[in-house]
């Protein structure tokens, strides 16, 4: 049966977590076509188990199900914003085909580690070692890629010319053990860098240049090994699976929806510029109860002169003392004879360091003595505060600080039903068929 009707007339979350077979899927088979294009069993499966490792109850039928979600949101976004602004801030600095490789061989590693070590036992050593043959670089050579040691430079970059004399310079040969014997030049270890490594490579360090040459043979090493056992299209459909995941999840970024939502996004800027004043003011009478603030405080002091004195005060306020005949008695502030008294503190405008002081004191509690903000060396007297009451209050409605946070709130409101909507028109639109047991993709 092609569930394709089914998938369109719910286009939600749910459609596909009874479509995964019963019996599995020979993993070089397509589990699904979308749109006719194939979605193999390995990615579904090796995604699956990654999945599990995080939720141990997250079924294949989900899996499979975000996997599509993931394949249609990624090519939307592509085509809406592009490649270069997608990659942007994702693991800052590395190219984004670098990102895709890396996070493939590591997925791959994590997955199978334990069958390539035995394969790596068979090895002369038990280990990669043995097939590597690092090679000398001159100083000399290094010069004509980098440019002479101490050199003034306005950035990391190199052109053409000393891209193309770094590829003529051979860090390491290696021999994989079924076949494929290579280089890896420093040109390679160059493009795969991110600022951090590029300032090591400008560095000289040749013991991080041996290293991330090491590291690029065994990725080559979990990438042969895993096209051996599953096939080169298997592992071309597990890269375009995670390129889907990293872009599908810059799309949520984008919308306010990523890991981190505190993170720029111009779409976010766009639509909270586009918030309405009636807007701000019907979304604080909603949320009025996020903004209590303390309105003002009924408050005393005793300000001493120095920290033995104002110890020895706290220690006689922790003993019971009355806070007033303290004050009236140590305080060298011009409110002594009142007992500290400060009156009401309102919350207004910019409150100074007394203030901040008394507005973060708990009511009916003393304070320890705080050092009143002064230069490490300078004479600054102390203060120890005692609130008597406060009370409670509403940020006002026309403030700025409400004002960006309704816009902002609003726009990540926007944002995702907008992305919502995109969601459901993708399903809707588009033709997917989901493999049975017997024979393939319906």
């Amino acid at each position: 049966m092609n569930p394709a009707p089914t998938l369109r007339a719910l286009a939600g979350a749910v459609w596909l977590a009874c479509a995964w077979p019963a019996a599995a899927l020979d993993q070089g088979t397509a589990a699904a076509r979308i749109d006719g294009a194939p979605l193999l069993a390995f990615s579904v499966e090796s995604s699956w188990r990654m999945a599990r490792a995080a939720d141990p109850a997250v079924q294949r039928g989900a899996t499979l199900d975000a996997l599509i979600a993931n394949r249609l949101l990624a090519e939307a976004a592509r085509k809406r914003f592009g490649e270069e602004v997608l990659s942007a801030g994702q693991r800052v600095g590395f190219a984004r085909d670098v990102s895709i490789d890396d996070q493939l061989a590591s997925t791959l590693r994590t997955l199978y580690g334990s069958e390539m070590e035995q394969d790596l036992r068979q090895l002369p050593g038990a280990g990669l070692d043995s097939l590597l043959h690092p090679q000398a670089v001159s100083d000399a050579a290094l010069d004509t890629v980098f440019g002479k040691p101490g050199a003034l430079r306005l950035d990391l970059d190199l052109d053409s010319a000393q891209l193309a004399q770094a590829d003529r310079l051979v860090l390491l040969r290696f021999a994989l053990p079924h076949g494929g014997d290579g280089s890896i030049t420093l040109g390679d270890v160059v493009r795969r860098q991110n600022v951090q490594g590029r300032v090591a490579l400008f560095a000289r360090e040749r013991d991080f240049m041996l290293r991330q040459a090491r590291v690029q043979v065994a990725a080559r090493y979990v990438l042969d090994w895993s096209r051996r056992r599953f096939g080169t299209d298997a592992v071309a459909d597990l890269r375009r699976v995670l390129a889907d995941q990293g872009d599908a999840q810059a799309m949520l970024r984008l919308h306010g929806m990523g890991d981190d939502q505190h993170a720029g996004s111009r779409l976010l800027d766009q639509l909270a510029s586009q918030v309405s004043p009636a807007q701000v003011r019907d979304w604080y009478r909603r949320h009025r109860d996020d903004f209590v603030r303390i309105e003002r405080v009924r408050a005393r002091h005793i300000r001493l002169p120095d920290e033995a004195t104002a110890q020895k005060v706290a220690a006689a306020l922790a003993a019971g003392a009355d806070f007033a005949t303290l004050a009236r008695r140590h305080s060298v502030a011009q409110d002594a004879a009142a007992g500290g008294a400060l009156g009401w503190v309102r919350h207004q405008g910019r409150p100074d360091w007394l203030a901040q002081l008394l507005f973060a004191q708990a009511e009916g509690q003393v304070s320890s003595p705080v050092r009143s903000p002064a230069g490490p060396y300078a004479q600054a007297p102390w203060e120890i505060v005692l609130v008597e009451q406060r009370v409670l209050g509403y940020q006002e409605a026309g403030s700025e600080s409400v004002r960006y946070a309704a816009s902002r709130a609003l726009a990540r409101e926007t944002a995702a039903a907008q992305l919502t909507a995109l969601r459901a028109e993708l399903l809707r639109k588009a033709r997917i068929d989901i493999a049975t047991a017997a024979g393939g993709p319906a």
